[in-house]
């Protein structure tokens, strides 16, 4: 699998993007994905003016799904054992999206 889409922040997280999700799909992508991976929520949707966060973990791998208007869709690791995780969702999101391109 390509590294394209994925960074650290000044924190050391492992993020990828995709920016061609919108806001309008991003709670129909986190349901898609809370399912494929059976992942728990943390805490409750945040919604601002032009960004979206909401926390899930999985064990004690801990994630972020978050969308903004400059980046787009991420899934943001929160906890450095959550690299995999966040690998492991970035390879199931490009699946999924190139199959409904096509």
């Amino acid at each position: 699998m390509s590294d394209a889409g994925f960074w650290r922040d000044h924190s050391g997280r492992l993020t990828f993007d995709v920016p061609t999700v919108l806001a309008v799909d991003y709670p129909a992508v986190c349901r898609s994905i809370v399912e494929a991976f059976s992942i728990s929520q943390t805490d409750s949707l945040v919604v601002g003016p032009d960004q979206m966060f909401w926390d899930f973990r999985l064990g004690d791998q801990e994630i972020a799904l978050d969308w903004d208007n400059w980046m787009g869709f991420m899934v943001v690791s929160r906890t450095v054992n959550a690299d995999s995780l966040v690998r492991d969702i970035s390879g199931w999101l490009q699946s999924t999206l190139s199959d409904k391109s096509t």
